[in-house]
């Protein structure tokens, strides 16, 4: 395969590389654990799951060391702290951390406290403002770039935030099977709607991006019939809507689905979470310097 030319830049649509490739697969992870920690911690304080809030901020932690995995020079990674009024990335460092030290505090309460139930009620709400925070900063740190029209979209936000919420409820059902939860149904019913949204969501986003620029629908047709088309109709499509729309909308018509079923809803809905990551950063192409776009 012919390797890119620093010449390329100028008359080429070129892939992004450094948030995909080699080391920066570990953004796109990050991205995906941030996406789906926010929303599982959204969904289990609902349910009042405390199972649920721990496994969330464990996902939050590990989204941070997989951020410092991609870094070049971990041991400065404090100065992205220095400049929240124009860098998203520097806005989600501070909404990662606030977040774990907000849940931090929650699950001590809830565990050691119990009785204190202002307080713990206060820990929980403020962890799920930030919680979303974390969860919608990625789609806005994507769609900042100008310079790369796939990721160039108002859409973008809302999609991850729309995905991790869906991935969160995805856990949220597996925890429920595990204990035998009467929340099961519950789960069903909003992952329905969540699923079906996200299609919706989906179909828009890559319409309004057909249509929003020459490089944007360069890309949108590099990503459903490209190279990467595959991952797009096997993991994004199949995986992450059909496979687990299709097992909601089955419960409605048996009396009880088997908890293999519904575990297997559960990967495929997880998988599909980290496909449509990998797909938009993959999909991400700079416009040439010569473009008038």
């Amino acid at each position: 395969m012919r390797q890119t030319q620093p010449f390329d830049y100028m008359v080429k649509y070129t892939q992004q590389k450094n948030w995909i490739d080699g080391r920066g697969n570990f953004i796109a992870f990050a991205f995906f654990l941030g996406g789906i920690s926010g929303g599982l911690f959204m969904a289990a304080a609902y349910f009042d799951s405390l199972l649920g809030m721990f496994i969330a901020w464990l996902l939050a932690l590990c989204m941070g060391v997989s951020y410092m995995i991609h870094l070049g020079q971990p041991l400065q990674s404090w100065r992205m702290f220095m400049k929240p009024g124009t860098s998203w990335i520097s806005r989600g460092f501070i909404f990662i951390m606030l977040f774990i030290g907000l849940t931090s505090i929650t699950l001590i309460l809830a565990q050691w406290a119990p009785d204190a139930t202002a307080a713990i009620t206060t820990f929980k709400v403020l962890a799920g403002i930030f919680a979303f925070a974390q969860s919608i900063y990625t789609g806005f740190a994507v769609s900042y770039v100008s310079a790369i029209k796939l990721w160039n979209s108002a859409i973008l936000p809302i999609l991850f935030v729309v995905c991790g919420f869906s991935g969160g409820l995805a856990i949220m059902m597996a925890i429920a099977i595990g204990g035998n939860s009467a929340d099961i149904s519950s789960i069903e019913n909003i992952t329905r709607i969540t699923l079906i949204g996200f299609a919706v969501i989906l179909l828009v986003y890559l319409w309004n991006t057909t249509y929003s620029s020459v490089a944007a629908k360069a890309a949108v047709a590099r990503v459903v019939g490209g190279d990467i088309a595959v991952f797009f109709w096997i993991g994004v499509v199949t995986l992450g809507v059909v496979i687990p729309v299709g097992v909601s909308i089955g419960t409605l018509f048996i009396d009880e689905a088997s908890s293999a079923l519904l575990l297997t809803a559960v990967v495929t809905e997880i998988i599909g979470g980290l496909s449509l990551r990998y797909v938009i950063l993959k999909g991400g192409s700079y416009v040439p310097l010569t473009s008038t776009e």
